[in-house]
């Protein structure tokens, strides 16, 4: 949207939200806003902190012009778990993809548009090896409190996880390309919603009771999150953190 100061933003609505806030991540301005929200009053705090939102805009579109876009070619590196892959692009009768040593070697069929069937490759290979991951997490995680209902891998663009209601867990495969110990903080993040449904004090206590290094995961979270979710880089770039601001 774009309010009468010519701000473009977006915004993302949720029932556990109680005020408005805005966030500046990946050059682009982000409103975070309760369900029952108007336009109106959302175009009133942007307008109301419009000077606020232009400096943080400016100075992450700034740093991103200066970083790499990835190509989806050999060479690159991709992590997982924080360990980084090189990969390795050859053409071939069809595709297929495989991690061999520190190597991500993918097969393209002669005809396939190298960008957009690498990037999908990838995908499906982090979806499936994320998957696999949660699936051993859980089989000796032993908080019976705190066991989803189901769990399973997505593709988000601008959160790493989910939690519904009905005790779903749902991450984006991107979370995995962080170290471990992080991906553990997220879900245990995600886990101690399906007790408090927000994001209280006594929310973070009990994330304190299970992670107690969660406050660096955070702040890792904060300072790589914009280009490892972001499919131009995904990779670790020393860029400002999003700011947060009500």
């Amino acid at each position: 949207m774009k309010n009468p100061m010519s701000l473009i933003y977006k915004i993302n609505r949720s029932p556990r939200r109680r005020h408005i806030a805005l966030k500046v991540s990946g050059g682009e301005l982000y409103v975070l806003a309760p369900a029952d929200a108007s336009n109106d009053t959302i175009a009133a705090v942007v307008q109301a902190k419009a000077a606020w939102a232009r400096k943080h805009l400016e100075s992450q579109q700034a740093q991103l012009r200066h970083l790499p876009l990835r190509q989806w070619q050999t060479g690159e590196q991709i992590r997982w778990l924080g360990q980084p892959l090189t990969l390795v692009i050859a053409r071939g009768t069809r595709k297929r993809i495989e991690r061999v040593g520190s190597e991500l070697q993918l097969t393209l069929a002669a005809r396939s548009p190298l960008p957009t069937t690498a990037h999908q490759l990838v995908r499906g290979w982090y979806q499936a090896q994320a998957q696999q991951w949660l699936d051993d997490f859980f089989q000796h995680w032993q908080v019976a409190e705190l066991t989803p209902r189901t769990w399973s891998v997505g593709d988000f663009s601008s959160k790493w996880g989910h939690c519904t209601r009905s005790g779903a867990l749902r991450f984006s495969w991107k979370l995995w390309l962080a170290p471990s110990w992080v991906v553990r903080n997220v879900v245990i993040h995600e886990l101690c919603h399906l007790q408090e449904f927000n994001h209280s004090a006594a929310f973070w206590q009990l994330v304190a009771r299970y992670s107690a290094d969660y406050q660096a995961a955070e702040q890792w979270l904060r300072q790589h999150g914009m280009t490892v979710l972001s499919n131009q880089y995904l990779d670790y770039c020393e860029v400002e953190e999003s700011f947060t601001g009500k």
